[in-house]
């Protein structure tokens, strides 16, 4: 288990190359993660982190004792569910490990100490007793026994940052580092010389991501708020060190304006396109609080780091008056289309006024969302504690084994830190076309429409999202999933919604992990994630997201292969026994198994990008299982028929563009399975790099996973690409009904658009049968068709505004 790496370090002071051992100290065979290390007063470490095995994972500790990592030890009465374990030693040198776990549904705070004395545990300790969510703790120790866990929790329909002292044996009372009702997000901690604790954390509360700090003066009591950052860059994931001479420094992840605003292929290069990826550009930065003031070292952290984008900065103290950094860095590395980069770990060290040349940490390639942990033990040496998937650069998207490995570095006398004042950037942000976007989203929240007797409210949504656990982009522009939950909790402000990489990541562990943090973000009356991922089975199959209201049904569906498949033959190749994230490489009645396999387990499925090679031909429908379509999607274009806006058979250099990349097989117009006599509802949703052009509205009566899946199964939904309210009638019949008319009724439509509507149009059975331009955005009328047939017809109403901006019905299938 323990092997041989070498890090070579630089460092000015220095006139040789050091190397260092580091040692995997984890599990022979688990899945593990999420490294804690602390030191103990009498000289020896402890590393405390998370292992899965199955379906639950486990806490772990190992110590380090005269030169030797010890026996692997369990953390007791753990619940299965875990997350994020810290390790910290008090003065009697017993370790304690905090950490979230969900217990009856609930996340909490808990912590547990072990006496290496007397070999045992303390009872197990709650630190937590809301009903919301509390998680990402990180702990901080003062050097003398005295701890800290600061951590996020959600109180209400929003999240604020605690802390709680440990001082001897006891845990103080639990202290609101902030209260607003803007989300706060990840807390660090470090403590001064004077016994004060200071806390940084970002915030959403200017409208997009800005870091604070805040000092616990004498641990307990919050002083004012001190603004570290804050422009109209993404400024989020600050941590916290206080060196030697109590200079306080704060890192953090900087990324452009406009984070996660509209984006996507039809707004692109437009006046209304003006948002950047969740993923993309990222900077590590830091400065330090001196004397009241920010000060900065001369050379910028950012720069001297490898490659383009750099994530994570992680900010410790060296223990003689300066600092170490350690980021995760986004490297290009040679290969296909699914081999775009992988994310790495450097170090560095501040002498003087300038940072050492940074050196990557062995064995540390994984996901970007990894931290890393550190400690200076009693001789003065530098230890670390990292993770990693071990994914091979020939295909770095594939993660191979979760490990978690230790090392030490010798630590040096650096030459004095040399500062001068920070400056702040002038940073402006390009405004969209949004005029009153809070206002519009009020408004749907707030409109209600009484169907079948009862009052019901739009959840807007998106159902299709992926992050750096879908391997055809490795997060290169989709971000990670705590990315994906700042997005759809804070920037977009959707009620519910779903992370759906390829095959839930394609590896027992992402998908727990996926799981996990579905239930650790959902925040009743704010926002409901559910489960689901996507399995993208190729033209002819078509690529479908997969839903579930309980974490117990969830459920991948594997690809059933059909025999001969030469790319997964013995011996395999890179990618492993599983196509990821797509293949059509597949038996005749895939789609049929898929269905079953789904209902087994009370699933839903939804099909999307219907028009392209991720498409499908329309040979197979269970509308028990697939009631709707994802008729748009912010990545691409429109699947709706040929001649509709955003077709993607446009006559256009950047159409012609997306077939070349996605395909395009009229084939999948979802108006030839309505032809077919599929009865299918509408949402849009985003797929990759997309943010907020694309939502899939619900009218529902009950918020829960549960109550919105139930609406989309009646087809009670529809798809718009803004915050446009669309309310739908035919009689007494709602939007998404199927029923027989003995004479035609008429059709009433009410909308309410966010900018003055262009053209409302009624579709009968795939044509136009009826057009209005309001030229305003509020829309209320009433269509009668007038020339009926006998038999089977379906209506649906499509919006456009005068920005282009779309919203389409669920259609009426009326039988005559």
């Amino acid at each position: 288990m323990t092997y041989r790496l070498v890090l070579l370090l630089l460092v000015t002071a220095w006139s040789a190359v050091s190397q260092i051992q580091s040692s995997a100290v984890g599990h022979e065979y688990r899945q593990d993660d999420w490294p804690s290390i602390a030191a103990s007063p009498d000289g020896s470490l402890w590393v405390a982190w998370l292992s899965f095995v199955g379906e639950r994972d486990d806490l772990a500790i190992r110590h380090y004792r005269d030169g030797q990592w010890k026996n692997l030890q369990w953390v007791p009465n753990t619940s299965g569910d875990s997350w994020i374990p810290q390790a910290g030693v008090d003065a009697q040198n017993r370790v304690w490990i905090v950490w979230p776990q969900q217990v009856n549904g609930n996340w909490d705070i808990y912590a547990r100490r072990y006496d290496a004395d007397k070999q045992e545990w303390s009872a197990l300790e709650r630190l937590s007793t809301d009903p919301g969510s509390d998680s990402n703790p990180r702990l901080a120790t003062d050097g003398n026994g005295k701890l800290a866990v600061v951590w996020q929790g959600f109180r209400g329909k929003n999240s604020n940052v605690f802390c709680r002292i440990m001082t001897g044996d006891k845990w103080g009372p639990e202290v609101r580092v902030t209260n607003r009702p803007a989300n706060d997000w990840e807390p660090a901690a470090a403590f001064d010389s004077r016994g004060n604790v200071w806390v940084a954390y970002d915030s959403y509360k200017n409208g997009n991501y800005d870091v604070f700090m805040t000092e616990l003066e004498a641990a307990q009591t919050p002083q004012p708020e001190i603004t570290v950052v804050a422009t109209p860059n993404f400024e989020a994931r600050a941590t916290v060190a206080v060196d030697t001479t109590d200079r306080v420094w704060v890192a953090w992840e900087e990324g452009e304006p406009n984070w996660g605003k509209d984006n996507g292929f039809v707004v692109r290069d437009t006046a209304l396109g003006v948002g950047v990826p969740l993923g993309g550009v990222r900077r590590a930065m830091i400065r330090a609080h001196e004397g009241n003031k920010w000060m900065q070292p001369a050379s910028a952290l950012n720069k001297i780091l490898p490659g383009q984008n750099s994530f994570q900065p992680h900010v410790f103290s060296d223990g003689h008056g300066s600092v170490w950094v350690a980021a995760k860095c986004h490297l290009k590395a040679a290969g296909g289309n699914a081999n775009r980069g992988y994310w790495e770990y450097y170090l560095t060290h501040l002498d003087g006024n300038t940072w050492t040349k940074p050196v990557m940490i062995p064995d540390s390639r994984g996901r970007s969302s990894t931290r890393v942990s550190a400690t200076v033990a009693k001789d003065g040496n530098f230890w670390l504690a990292w993770s990693t998937d071990q994914r091979k650069i020939e295909f770095s998207h594939r993660p191979i084994r979760q490990q978690v490995l230790a090392g030490s570095i010798p630590n040096t006398q650096a030459t004095a830190v040399s500062l001068q004042p920070a400056v702040n950037e002038r940073v402006s942000a390009q405004s969209g076309g949004h005029g009153d976007e809070a206002g519009d989203v009020r408004g749907i929240r707030a409109y209600t429409s009484d169907v079948d007797g009862k009052p019901m409210h739009i959840m807007r949504g998106d159902f299709h999202r992926h992050t750096e656990l879908s391997w055809d982009g490795g997060g290169t522009n989709d971000g990670n999933l705590q990315d994906f939950y700042r997005y759809m909790i804070d920037v977009a402000a959707m009620d519910f919604g779903a992370s759906t990489d390829h095959q839930g990541g394609g590896w027992p562990y992402w998908w727990w992990y996926t799981q996990k943090m579905t239930d650790m973000y959902h925040v009743p009356g704010a926002y409901v994630p559910i489960f689901g991922y996507e399995r993208s089975a190729a033209w002819p199959f078509g690529h479908r997201n997969v839903f579930y209201a309980k974490r117990s049904d969830s459920r991948m569906v594997p690809f059933f292969l059909k025999e001969g498949v030469k790319q997964f033959s013995l011996p395999l190749g890179l990618m492993g026994d599983d196509p990821d994230p797509g293949t059509s490489d597949l038996a005749a009645n895939d789609t049929r198994i898929l269905y079953e396999e789904a209902k087994a387990h009370n699933g839903l499925v939804i099909p999307h990008t219907s028009a392209t090679r991720m498409g499908t031909n329309w040979s197979d429908n269970d509308p028990s299982m697939e009631p709707v379509v994802e008729i748009f999607q912010g990545c691409r274009a429109n699947s709706e028929q040929e001649g509709a806006p955003f077709d993607y058979a446009i006559n256009a250099p950047n159409y012609a563009a997306l077939r070349n990349q996605a395909g395009f097989f009229k084939e999948g117009y979802v108006s030839n399975a309505w032809a077919k006599g599929y009865k299918l509802g509408i949402i849009t949703s985003s797929d990759h790099n997309a943010t907020h052009i694309s939502y899939a509205m619900v009218y529902t009566d009950d918020p829960t996973r549960q109550g919105i899946l139930d609406a989309i199964r009646r087809r009670h939904t529809y798809g718009a690409m803004d915050n446009i309210i669309l309310d739908v009638r035919m009689g007494d019949h709602f939007m998404g009904d199927e029923f027989q008319l003995s004479e035609t009724q008429p059709i009433h439509v009410k909308a309410r658009a966010t900018k003055p509507v262009r053209t409302v149009e009624v579709i009968k059975d795939s044509k136009v049968v009826y057009t209005t331009q309001p030229a305003k955005r509020d829309v209320d009328f009433q269509f009668r068709d007038s020339n009926v047939g006998s038999g089977r017809h379906f209506y649906y109403v499509r919006l456009q505004q005068e920005d282009g901006m779309l919203a389409w019905s669920s259609p009426f299938f009326v039988n005559y």
